[in-house]
């Protein structure tokens, strides 16, 4: 019986640190719901997203008005972003704003957490800098 609670108890020990302490699940089409602990507002059907190709390292995204394109490197729960092309289109005020946070934010992200279905964007000092949802 000892064994079978010591096994139990190990085996719950093993999944509590990979929950807490593992790489999150990045991959795919994540929508931006807020930046810097704001709602991303934007005027138009498309609404902001970062996509990320995990195979490629690679991030394609939407900022609010224009396309981005870019690489990021992800090592455990460290996240960065290199440099983002983007297109260079105009678009109303809000989507500009939008747009602004979205590219300001990604410059200072330096790593990501996992909470719920959401991933957090988090700065040096564990500021969340962006929320990401499915």
């Amino acid at each position: 019986m000892k064994r079978i609670l010591a096994g139990l108890a190990l085996a719950a020990a093993t999944l509590l640190m990979a929950s807490c302490c593992g790489q999150p699940d990045i991959a795919g089409k994540w929508n931006i719901l807020k930046v810097n602990g704001e709602d991303v507002v934007v005027i138009g059907d498309e609404k902001p997203f970062i996509e990320f190709n995990t195979e490629e390292s690679k991030a394609h995204g939407f900022t609010g008005c224009n396309i981005m394109n870019g690489s990021y490197v992800l090592d455990g729960k460290e996240l960065t972003f290199g440099n983002m092309a983007t297109t260079m289109m105009a678009g109303p005020e809000e989507n500009m704003k939008a747009e602004s946070a979205v590219l300001g934010a990604m410059r200072n992200v330096v790593s990501v957490k996992a909470d719920g279905e959401n991933l957090l964007l988090l700065d040096a000092e564990k500021n969340v800098l962006m929320e990401l949802g499915k």
